[in-house]
C-alpha cells in the first residue's frame, strides 16, 4: 500500500508535495499518476488567496492510503464527488473506505480541524472536486449574521449524518462533470476550471442561505433518487429505442407516475421524455460533427422516421442545421 501524508494549510505546497511524489518532470496543469499507481490526474487551482479548487480524476493500480492532516484553522472543505466512501466518526478523525454502492453524486462539508484517512483499493475509479475555503474567506460571513455560522455549522454536521441522502442538484452535477470530465482538446487555459468551481461554489452559498430549519433537505428517500437516477441511465443505454413512457419507467422506479414523473424533473431539471430527445439529439450531434457519420446512419441508429422534424430539433437545440448533403 502507498501512502501520501498532507493537509490543506497550503495550496502551493500540497501541488509541490503531490508534483514530488508523482510527476516531477511534468509540466502541465495536470500531475499525472505513475503507471505503476494509477491512471489518471490530480489537479489544484487556486481561485484565491483564500479559495482552492482540487480535481481528482484516476483509477488506482494499487492499494493507496491517504492521510490528511488535521490544522489548527477554521477551514471549511467542500467535498462534491461521483463516487462512493463509507466513514466512521471518531473524536478527532474520520475513517474512509472506498464503496462500491451507487452513487448518482453527493457532496459533503469537512472540518479542517479534523483530520481523516482514507482508503482506496486497487481498481478503484475516483472522480471528485473540492474546494477548500480558508477561515479568512469564511470569517466574514459569521461577522454580519450568526445565524449564518449556525447554518454552516449545521450544514457540515448533516452533510455527515446523512450523507447518503446529500445528492448534487442538476446544476451541481452539470458543473462537476464539466470540472472533472472536461474535453481538453477545446479547453484553452485553468480559467476554464476556475470560472466552474466558482459557479460550484455558489450553488452551495445558495443552499447555506436558503437553509431555514422548518425545511430538512435531508428527509429525501435516498433509494428513490437512486431509483432516478437508474431510470436516466436505462434512458441513456436505449436512445435507439422508442421512448416506452412514463408509466412503465414509473413502474421500474416503483413509484407512482405523478411521484415519479414530478421527482424525475426536479432532479434533472426536464421531464423524461425532454430528457430522452435531448440526449438523443446529443448523441446525434457526436454521430455527425465527431464521428463523421451520415444523416441516414444517425437516423437509422437512433429510430428517427421523419426528417424534418430531425432537422428541427436539431436546429433548436443547437442553433445549427445538420448537414444533409453528406453521403
Amino acid at each position: 500500500m502507498i501512502t501520501y501524508t498532507f493537509d490543506f494549510s497550503d495550496i502551493d505546497k500540497l501541488r509541490d508535495y503531490y508534483k514530488s511524489q508523482l510527476d516531477p518532470n511534468g509540466d502541465s496543469d495536470r500531475i499525472s499518476f505513475p503507471k505503476e499507481v494509477g491512471e489518471g490526474y490530480l489537479s489544484y487551482y487556486k481561485i484565491s488567496p483564500e479559495v482552492f479548487l482540487l480535481i481528482n480524476n484516476y483509477k488506482a493500480h494499487q492499494n493507496i492510503k491517504y492521510i490528511r492532516q488535521p490544522i489548527d484553522e477554521n477551514d471549511l472543505i467542500i467535498h462534491f464527488r461521483k463516487y462512493a466512501l463509507d466513514h466512521k466518526f471518531k473524536k478527532n478523525e474520520v475513517l474512509s473506505n472506498y464503496s462500491t454502492g451507487y452513487t448518482p453524486g453527493n457532496m459533503r462539508c469537512i472540518d479542517a480541524k479534523r483530520g481523516e484517512t482514507v482508503y482506496i483499493p486497487k481498481g478503484a475509479e475516483v472522480k471528485s472536486t473540492m474546494i477548500v475555503l480558508k477561515s479568512s474567506y469564511i470569517k466574514p460571513y459569521f461577522m454580519k449574521s450568526n445565524k449564518m455560522a449556525e447554518k454552516i455549522d449545521r450544514y457540515i454536521r448533516d452533510s455527515h449524518k446523512h450523507i447518503d441522502k446529500f445528492y448534487f442538484s442538476y446544476q451541481q452535477s452539470i458543473l462537476f462533470d464539466q470540472i472533472v470530465n472536461p474535453d481538453f482538446s477545446r479547453i484553452e487555459n485553468y480559467l476554464y476550471f476556475i470560472a466552474r468551481g466558482i459557479r460550484l461554489l455558489e450553488t452551495f452559498w445558495k443552499d447555506v442561505r436558503q437553509w431555514e430549519s422548518a425545511i430538512n433537505p435531508f428527509s429525501i428517500n435516498s433509494n428513490q433518487v437512486g431509483n432516478i437516477f437508474k431510470v436516466s441511465g436505462y434512458l441513456e443505454r436505449n436512445l435507439h429505442e422508442p421512448f416506452i413512457g412514463v408509466d412503465q419507467l414509473a413502474n421500474m422506479a416503483s413509484m407512482s407516475r405523478t411521484y415519479f414523473f414530478n421527482m424525475f424533473k426536479e432532479i434533472h431539471n426536464q421531464t423524461p421524455l425532454e430528457f430522452f430527445n435531448n440526449k438523443r439529439l446529443e448523441s446525434s450531434y457526436n454521430m455527425i460533427f465527431s464521428q463523421g457519420l451520415t444523416i441516414k446512419e444517425v437516423m437509422d441508429n437512433l429510430n428517427y422516421s421523419n426528417s424534418s422534424k430531425f432537422r428541427k430539433a436539431f436546429f433548436n437545440k443547437f442553433d445549427i442545421y445538420p448537414d444533409f448533403n453528406l453521403k
